[in-house]
């Protein structure tokens, strides 16, 4: 017992001073309020700030212990403390905000949610920043690193000048982007995907365009988006910075990223995002194999993002797969079997971190058992309606790519050259498993390659590094410059010629969304009000999103999903009976003999053909 509490220390001690500070805060507002008679914002705020004060003097002595005395320290440790305390208050405003007043989730559970996040955020931050005198950030600024990072954030924001979402450009969302995107409008106006909206992806997608659309309809997105791209490229970094100087690990940022140009197709899809966690997860493990360093909050972090990678797409998650296996392997072969059972409890921790908040607000709207047959059992129906042929054509499609030829050879030379050979086979075996996942559908969608530019990652850090190693380091400079202006600028000269135009075409936004698109818009808004539903028939959601309407039926698009699944037209024309839309758009080519007769049996009239593109209102 003795052992238990000097371990826990800090942590039982900052559970007891947590109780008081929050007393404390009671006490000042019942005082500021019976005995000064001050209103509830002033008093709100002087409660608060009494409570920090008593929070950062007993977290100071007693909880963290720390030995700081000088006035300058000092003074850097109260304006982290309360810095902190402001973002975690913030943030608990926000999710409130989103799961409360948005979402219509039960006040009283969410508020307990947030106040454990507040607090383990705060605890974590205080330990390892705010009191910890060894820390990175108590010292002095590495002025190359922040650089860097500011050059990373730069290529961030210029590679996303590749989504049609950009504050320049607000244009017209591609496909996949549009329903995302729809589906995050509709879920602002109090919809639950599943069970109000039909579609077959993991539920993070919608909560990502659901925060865009809260943010701003127009660009929200693609702020989202500038974030995401951020910190995956700065973990491509990190992961060549185990190996590489600075440099050579920028070098790797931008050839990693060469194929993501001919991948993004549009952006705002689940590959995107699904970069990042696999990035950060992929960071640990090599981090663990090359350095032997982890830690629980490292495992935890890794087992959400596995989890958030899980509710977007599941056949997007080799990276774990892969690396859980060989940290199992070599657990037992050290007989390591202490630390494996702590790793595997940490990583469950993660997992549920992620999960179960989303599964109770799935049940609590009645969209779990929705969710399940959407996600999962037509999800299967999907994959499996491509033949073995068609699949293997996507397999050779993506593996026949200079970049990924690269990365499968010199993968193979660190295997056989290198003494920690696991890291390596394990990466080997990572890049074959996402070239079978991607190919699992059999559709040569451009986008499913996304998720193969982490499989590069390390094998370019490896050919980079060995480049470093076998020549003289002012002829690898300049071999590397030569490989990066013949491979990766190409890339960036011709976005940046897209970017000019964009710029002065920046207040006349018209230009960057089809005629057809805002013909159809003027014709919806002019032939119905707000509240009127309308359908489109077709895979064109952005018709939804730009008008501003609510889709008829759950299935605001039917194709592919209607070949899929025929079930799925006939529930779709039940409900189009049932609600009677205002107006009815067939996309150009998509003609059905079912729709022309609901058409004509309820005196609907033609409002306008657009290209091939008809609009008939009431």
């Amino acid at each position: 017992m003795k052992a238990l509490i000097k371990k826990y220390k800090s942590l039982i001690l900052y559970g007891i001073f947590g109780v008081a500070t929050t007393l404390v805060n009671i006490i000042s507002y019942a005082i500021g309020s019976k005995l000064f008679g001050l209103s509830v914002i002033t008093n709100t705020c002087i409660a608060w700030l009494v409570a920090v004060i008593f929070a950062y003097i007993t977290n100071r002595i007693w909880v963290f212990e720390s030995k700081t005395k000088k006035s300058k320290e000092i003074v850097r440790e109260i304006f982290s403390f309360f810095s902190c305390r402001i973002l975690t208050g913030i943030l608990d405003i926000v999710i409130m905000y989103i799961f409360v007043d948005r979402l219509k989730f039960n006040d009283i559970l969410i508020k307990t949610l947030s106040n454990v996040i507040v607090i383990i955020i705060n605890y974590i931050a205080s330990k390892f920043i705010i009191f910890n005198k060894e820390s990175k950030l108590n010292n002095k600024y590495n002025y190359k690193e922040l650089l860097i990072i500011f050059l990373i954030f730069c290529l961030a924001v210029l590679f996303s000048f590749n989504s049609p979402l950009n504050i320049l450009q607000r244009g017209e969302s591609l496909t996949d982007s549009s329903v995302f995107r729809f589906f995050g409008m509709m879920m602002s106006k109090g919809y639950t995907p599943y069970l109000d909206l039909f579609d077959h992806k993991g539920p993070i997608i919608y909560l990502i365009n659901f925060l865009g659309v809260i943010i701003n309809k127009n660009y929200g997105i693609w702020l989202i988006e500038i974030v995401f791209l951020f910190f995956s490229f700065y973990f491509i970094y990190k992961i060549s910075k185990l190996k590489n100087n600075s440099f050579c690990s920028l070098a790797v940022v931008l050839l990693s990223i060469v194929n993501l140009f001919n991948y993004f197709e549009g952006g705002n899809l689940v590959e995107e995002y699904a970069i990042l966690f696999i990035m950060v997860s992929l960071y640990i493990f090599i981090d663990y194999f090359l350095n032997n360093k982890i830690n629980n909050i490292r495992i935890i972090i890794c087992g959400a993002c596995f989890a958030c990678v899980c509710l977007l797409r599941i056949n997007m998650i080799p990276c774990w797969i892969v690396f859980c296996i060989a940290v199992l392997i070599k657990c037992i072969m050290n007989k390591e079997f202490k630390q494996l059972f702590n790793y595997i409890l940490n990583f469950v921790i993660g997992i549920l971190i992620i999960v179960v908040p989303i599964f109770i607000w799935l049940i609590s709207k009645g969209a779990f058992t929705s969710f399940i047959q959407d996600y999962f059992m037509f999800n299967i129906s999907y994959s499996s309606t491509h033949t073995n042929v068609e699949k293997w054509n996507v397999f050779f499609n993506f593996t026949n790519n200079i970049v990924m030829i690269i990365s499968i050879f010199v993968n193979i030379y660190a295997i056989i050259n290198e003494n920690k050979k696991t890291i390596y086979v394990s990466n080997l075996c990572f890049i074959i498993l996402s070239l079978i996942m991607v190919s699992l559908s059999g559709i040569n969608f451009n986008h499913y390659g996304m998720i193969l530019i982490p499989t590069y990652v390390l094998p370019l850090t490896y050919f980079i590094n060995l480049l470093y190693d076998k020549e003289n380091k002012s002829i690898a400079t300049i071999m590397l410059i030569y490989i990066l202006s013949s491979v990766a600028l190409p890339t960036w000269i011709s976005l940046i010629q897209k970017i000019g135009p964009l710029y002065g075409n920046r207040c006349n936004n018209i230009n960057n969304i089809s005629s057809d698109v805002l013909q159809i818009k003027d014709l919806i808004e002019k032939n119905s009000n707000i509240n009127d539903k309308i359908t489109v028939f077709g895979n064109w959601d952005y018709i939804y999103y730009i008008s501003n309407r609510e889709s008829a039926s759950k299935y605001s698009y039917q194709f592919p999903i209607g070949w899929v699944d025929s079930n799925i037209m006939k529930e779709y024309f039940n409900e189009l009976n049932a609600n009677n839309p205002k107006i009815i758009v067939i996309k150009k080519s998509e003609p059905n003999h079912d729709l022309t007769n609901l058409i004509s049996n309820n005196d609907y009239k033609e409002l306008g053909n657009i290209n091939g593109n008809m609009v008939y209102g009431k």
